[in-house]
């Protein structure tokens, strides 16, 4: 064989598991589709969670490990670095670059109806950081380690063969094929290396409606709230389907995102808050930098067991929704230490397979139900309701659209055509 590892993809995950195999001594090759391997322009939150608190069904105070890579992590902050812990899988990385807290997520509703998520200001849910920085870090280790890296290359499809796998690529020089002892698809959500070694065959479709992403990087906005906080809105007349956003980003800067599905437009609901009424006031000495998107119109549900013959999927490539970065890099160190373990005879697949259905949020039972109830309360209501539900849930710590259940009464009460509605769509 070649190689030893090849790696199909250049995101966290792809570039942690090229690090790990070539500084444990394994002859990698590293490939990725994109010409600057560690631009982004793909939307993303750039968020290091170290607890969330995420919408249940049974309860408006949510729970935490019900979203994305729920083993522990930790953050450590230094003088001249930040160091990120995995402490299941074992192993720390460091970080340097802009790092900042997140103390607060505050819903508002369309007027300004505020709702703390969490305790206001008690402690960091998570950390604000430079994803383009985190990830040239990485590269740097991969290639210092003595991986090689391929730009402008793509994985076409894996199969396995006595003793390896084979793995077709394609750059501008043409197509190849390259053999080794396993290979890593690392290629995300519509990864080609794991549609080719079948293991979507068995994945169920849960929904099929496109969903987008789009984000505006932007400067001078004024909020008037801490830059340690995440806020959103759920404003109907807006966005029917998500919600709008306010987040941290690098240099003074902020991005305001907003996630929707079926035909609205991204751009129109951006360009509609930024000219809302209530909201106008925030923006008016700003500008925006960069436009950043991403969507699909498939949802897939997880892959159940992440290993075919010798070829291993980490990260997005086997998942319904983002694993995040964080979980991205746990998958790629996960996959490499069990390569080696099978490697020396020993049953590294079987580990890892048991590790990633108990890693990951979206191989619990309660997942589907929950991000299939995310975003009810914008279709069924009108902007002055969820004004009067978010009324309701002055004072107290939780997340409006799902608080709204121990409302009920009240609702029925006082508007019994809205409890109506709520009702009949079990909101």
């Amino acid at each position: 064989m070649k190689y030893d590892i090849i790696v199909v993809g250049g995101g966290p995950g792809g570039l942690m598991a090229a690090k790990t195999a070539a500084e444990d001594g394994l002859k990698v090759l590293m490939v990725e589709r994109k010409k600057r391997i560690t631009e982004i322009n793909r939307a993303c939150s750039q968020i290091f969670y170290v607890r969330k608190i995420t919408g249940s069904g049974t309860s408006g105070s949510g729970k935490t490990k019900a979203d994305g890579y729920i083993d522990p992590v930790g953050v450590e902050i230094q003088i001249d670095k930040t160091v990120f812990h995995f402490y299941r899988p074992g192993f720390s990385l460091d970080y340097v670059g802009t790092l900042r807290p997140y103390l607060n997520w505050i819903h508002f509703s369309p007027s300004g109806n505020p709702v703390h998520r969490y305790k206001p200001n008690e402690r960091p849910w998570g950390f604000f950081y430079h994803k383009e920085a985190f990830v040239t870090q990485l590269l740097a280790a991969a290639e210092k380690a003595g991986a090689e890296v391929r730009a402008e290359t793509i994985g076409l499809g894996a199969e396995n063969i006595a003793g390896g796998v084979r793995v077709r690529l394609r750059s501008v020089s043409g197509e190849e094929t390259v053999e080794a002892r396993a290979a890593i698809a690392a290629d995300g959500l519509l990864s080609l290396i794991a549609e080719s070694a079948g293991f979507n065959q068995k994945r169920p479709v849960l929904m099929r409606r496109r969903t987008a992403f789009l984000q505006y990087i932007m400067e001078g906005v004024e909020t008037g709230y801490p830059e340690c906080s995440w806020l959103t809105w759920l404003i109907p007349s807006l966005n029917p389907f998500g919600f709008i956003a306010i987040g941290q980003s690098e240099e003074n800067r902020v991005k305001l995102g907003t996630l929707t599905s079926g035909d609205c437009s991204t751009e129109g609901i951006l360009d509609g808050f930024i000219k809302h009424p209530n909201w106008a006031y925030m923006f008016r000495k700003a500008k925006i930098i960069k436009k950043e998107g991403t969507g699909r119109s498939v949802v897939y549900g997880p892959i159940s067991e992440p290993v075919a013959g010798n070829v291993v999927v980490v990260g997005d490539a086997g998942a319904p929704a983002e694993t995040w970065t964080q979980g991205a890099v746990a998958c790629g160190f996960q996959a490499v230490k069990a390569i080696e373990r099978e490697i020396n005879g020993h049953s590294g697949y079987r580990e890892y397979i048991a590790w990633w259905k108990q890693a990951f949020a979206f191989n619990t039972p309660d997942y589907i139900k929950m991000i299939s109830s995310l975003y009810p309360l914008p279709q069924i209501c009108t902007d002055d309701e969820m004004d009067y539900i978010y009324s309701l849930c002055q004072g107290e710590i939780g997340i409006p659209q799902k608080m709204v259940g121990e409302k009920l009464d009240r609702i029925k009460a006082e508007r019994p055509a809205l409890y109506e509605k709520l009702t009949r769509k079990k909101a």
